[in-house]
């Protein structure tokens, strides 16, 4: 299973968008400065997922969600439906 995700950093008030087969380990390795590009944002939060079976399905939404802007991904994240 791999997970498309969007988290959000309120210290710098950007978005990243990845792709991770494991989410939790993914987003502590942001959280700790880890990963170059996303050192500065420390604390950063999950604001959307979705799941796929495949790594290429995720990677194909991955792709597409970069190449759209920060309105179009806060109208996902607002329009997206709670995972229960």
């Amino acid at each position: 299973m791999h997970t498309v995700y969007i988290i959000y950093s309120p210290s710098t008030d950007q978005y990243f968008i990845g792709q991770s087969k494991d989410l939790k380990i993914t987003l502590w390795q942001h959280n700790a400065k880890t990963n170059p590009v996303t050192a500065n944002g420390k604390p950063w939060e999950v604001r959307f997922t979705q799941a796929f079976d495949t790594r290429n399905e995720a990677l194909s939404l991955e792709m597409k969600l970069k190449k759209k802007d920060r309105t179009h991904w806060e109208e996902l994240i607002n329009n997206a439906q709670p995972t229960v």
